[in-house]
């Protein structure tokens, strides 16, 4: 999961705020191909692995999944941290669709997972995707440099919308 961001010739930090350019940084993490999991090497909220896509993925679910990217990594960094916090540092895995991993953790973790969970899970909804289609694109932009490339430049306009 940890990869390196890509980014265009132009240089970001004249194009767009810092603030922008961290945040391109952290979706990164779900782009890097695990879909919304707190592990304690690689600090992401899951939601499990999905069959890969093998239909074609609409510029319209490109900008979905981008938007709710962007709306669930706020939230994945701060229950990462809240929950790091209440474990001194270490983070177990979570994968949002296994009861077993959720309930392994004491009961104020768990409550912060779930919640987190239904927050992920919400926000996917709302930009009217399906956990296992957002799950599906999450795996096919794993497989295909060329769409990761328009998930990459929708995340960047979106935020570059946002900005101005």
């Amino acid at each position: 999961m940890n990869t390196l961001l890509k980014t265009p010739q132009v240089r970001l930090d004249r194009v767009i705020p810092k603030s922008i350019i961290v945040a391109s940084i952290a979706t990164a993490g779900l782009l890097a191909g695990v879909v919304p999991s707190l592990s304690g090497t690689s600090p992401t909220l899951v939601f499990g692995t999905a069959a890969q896509a093998q239909e074609t993925i609409s510029s319209k679910e490109i900008t979905s999944y981008a938007r709710a990217v962007l709306a669930i990594e706020p939230r994945r960094l701060e229950a990462v941290q809240e929950i790091k916090g209440k474990l001194n540092g270490s983070i177990p895995q979570v994968v949002c669709n296994e009861t077993k991993s959720i309930n392994r953790l004491r009961g104020d973790v768990r409550g912060l997972a779930v919640s987190y969970c239904e927050q992920a899970k919400k926000i996917i909804e709302e930009q009217g995707l399906t956990v296992s289609r957002f799950n599906a694109i999450t795996l096919s932009q794993q497989a295909d440099p060329a769409l990761k490339q328009k998930i990459q430049a929708e995340l960047l306009r979106i935020q570059q919308e946002k900005g101005n």
